[in-house]
């Protein structure tokens, strides 16, 4: 019997992780394509205070302390602001995906390292079908492309955690620890200048690290002493030994040095920039949503985050639970437990977040990888038991296959509801919203949908009579992909409206007309169209007025400002009341042709009731009402910043 060269097992490995690596950027590419040729969502999530801090530390040139266009100091730390402010100014280009472009690369990295860590833990198989479930969960439609930090913090959160994992669990060899010690201490500095100012990543890594360092063998001793009270110091002498031994191995104390050296110099010289507006915004973005005390506490969901996790990780999540039930509940916390490491990864997560005031669905995405570890577990653990196993084996293998079924069923009644809306009953149509506008390629895609859900359901069935669960949840992957399309483009509040295309239309227009004359914005600011020309507008400081941000007539007249920027709403607040009636009154709107020369206008803005932009070529005087408004004597032009 020939026996093959180990050159040649090493150059066939190598080839199988190249190609595994690339499946993975490109299942990753497919998410972020379906999402990027979307309607936009740059004025929600706010995405608008993050963009607006990249945008004016370009403008101002501090990027230690950026401001947005609302003159507010941002709420995040600088690291994104360092990363996306380059690009845009080497580029020149104000768009969706150069602000979102620090998210994309983290999310194409995440992916990988995903694959490499699950290949680390499992196998090859389960790391390339954890990847790829990873990126297509349902919340991955919208985290892959926004203008957040959420998934550059867990990028830093899952590379800690690979580093240390090859400090204590999956140990390299001694002289190499110290590189990984180094990575580890890394992400976690770069975690600090991400989001939550060192606190999130401390917490969340740390409580991973502590919870499985502190589950191992040894605990059936204990069960020998009689004596309760001394069981209880003997586990906790125990535990504590443990993490002694983990805090040496990690070198914590020396990791904590770095990052106080790194961060107490930026976080001094913001304080000094900002003072007390810079102990405000620390004190809403932490302490508040800690506490839930102060001015105005952010509110969280009524649902807790174990609820938000399974419904915005799908289908990951169900194969996920499917992994609790295959392992027996004394394995869930043993090294001998082959869930052990990612289920103590995602309580560390889950936990902090139902014991804090305020949450969101976006911070459960650093634990996300772990779930889809333990899914890709669970579905190579059902191929492995076979057709011979016990009935919980057996029942799970349906539930496995319900997930691509549900998906194909989504992906064929979806679009034909679409296509067919002005004939579906009015239950339907009460709950599903047809958009204002679609465009012809996404009906084409739509009709395509409908073939690819009934491959995914023919498919997810015959394969799952045949004990193929691997290619059922490759099955579920490809579905994801349509049921994200079907989201983004239809389904979704930005689908329906519009708004944001309403918003970059207006952009585009602006930027060639006003090119790089000075312009006001007038209640329009969270519009996002400051944004798409790359600098800010200003705003007068009417005598006697001592809210910055608000425009007056009186206000536009001192100023020689050519530009205006505003809606329906803004005109509204230059208008006044008039009273047309003895017994009532009646608002009369401001029309745009009382400030000047329209130049440029959208449909109506339907979120938050903002009506129709307006970019505007001021006249002087300003006419309300039919009747000019002479301007007061002033002479100078009135700045803002």
């Amino acid at each position: 019997m020939d026996v093959i060269p180990s050159n040649n097992n090493e150059a066939v490995g190598r080839a199988r992780t190249f190609l595994d690596v690339v499946l993975v950027l490109l299942v990753v590419a497919a998410v972020i394509a379906v999402a990027a040729t979307g309607p936009s969502t740059t004025y929600a999530y706010a995405q608008l205070q993050q963009i607006g801090a990249v945008v004016g530390s370009i403008e101002s040139g501090n990027w230690l302390l950026p401001r947005d266009q609302l003159d507010g100091l941002a709420i995040k730390p600088q690291l994104y602001a360092w990363l996306a402010g380059p690009v845009l100014i080497a580029t020149g280009i104000y768009n969706d995906f150069m602000f979102r472009l620090p998210t994309v690369a983290a999310s194409f990295v995440l992916g990988v390292l995903v694959y490499f860590l699950g290949r680390r833990w499992y196998g090859r198989r389960v790391g390339l079908l954890a990847a790829c479930l990873w990126a297509t969960a349902q919340h991955m439609g919208k985290m892959t492309y926004v203008a957040l930090t959420d998934m550059l913090l867990s990028l830093w959160i899952l590379l800690a955690i690979m580093c240390a994992d090859r400090l204590l669990f999956h140990r390299a060899p001694r002289g190499q620890r110290w590189k990984w010690a180094v990575g580890l201490w890394a992400a976690m500095i770069l975690g600090a200048v991400t989001k939550g100012w060192g606190i999130a990543n401390l917490i969340l890594v740390g409580g991973a690290l502590a919870l499985a360092t502190a589950v191992g063998p040894g605990f059936k001793v204990l069960r020998l002493v009689d004596d309760s009270g001394t069981e209880a110091v003997l586990l906790l002498r125990l535990v504590v030994r443990r993490w002694w031994r983990a805090m040496k191995a990690t070198y914590l104390i020396w990791g904590i040095l770095a990052m106080v050296v790194v961060l107490t110099p930026i976080w001094v010289g913001m304080f000094v920039q900002g003072g007390s507006e810079f102990a405000g915004v620390f004190d809403r973005d932490v302490f508040q949503r800690i506490t839930g005390s102060g001015e105005s506490p952010p509110h969280s969901r009524s649902t807790g985050p174990a609820l938000n996790l399974l419904y915005y990780a799908m289908p990951m999540s169900i194969f996920a639970v499917g992994a609790l039930l295959l392992t027996r509940f004394r394995l869930w916390f043993s090294r001998r437990g082959p869930i052990s490491l990612p289920l103590c990864w995602v309580l560390a997560v889950v936990v902090p977040f139902s014991l804090t005031h305020a949450f969101r669905p976006d911070y459960l995405l650093p634990c996300y990888a772990a779930v889809a570890l333990m899914a890709a577990w669970a579905v190579e653990e059902i191929c492995r038991r076979g057709r011979n196993a016990g009935l919980l084996t057996q029942i799970l293998r349906h539930v496995f296959t319900a997930a691509p079924v549900v998906i194909g069923a989504a992906l064929i009644l979806l679009p034909l509801i679409y296509l067919y809306y002005d004939y579906m009953p009015r239950f339907i149509t009460n709950n599903i919203k047809m958009p204002s506008s679609v465009p012809a390629p996404t009906w084409w895609v739509l009709c395509g949908l409908i073939v690819l859900g009934a491959v995914v359901l023919v498919l997810a069935v015959r394969w799952s009579l045949q004990w193929r669960l691997r290619r059922v949840a490759a099955v579920a992957v490809v579905g994801m992909l349509g049921v994200i399309f079907i989201d983004r483009h239809m389904f979704s509040r930005h689908a329906r409206t519009r708004d944001g295309e309403k918003m970059i239309m207006l952009a585009r227009k602006a930027k060639t007309l006003i090119g790089e004359d000075e312009f006001a914005v007038h209640r329009a600011h969270k519009l996002a169209v400051e944004l798409y020309l790359g600098r800010f507008g200003l705003w007068a400081e009417p005598s006697g007025t001592p809210d910055r941000k608000m425009w007056t007539a009186d206000a536009l007249n001192r100023s020689d400002v050519p530009w205006l920027i505003t809606c329906d709403r803004g005109l509204v607040r230059l208008g006044a009341t008039k009273i047309i009636k003895s017994g009532g009154k009646e608002i009369e709107i401001m029309k745009p042709e009382d400030l000047g020369l329209v130049e440029a206008g959208t449909e109506p803005v339907i979120s938050q009731k903002w009506g129709r932009i307006y970019l505007i070529r001021l006249r002087r005087p300003i006419r309300v009402f039919g009747k000019p408004r002479t301007p007061p004597h002033a002479s100078g032009k009135q700045d803002n910043r």
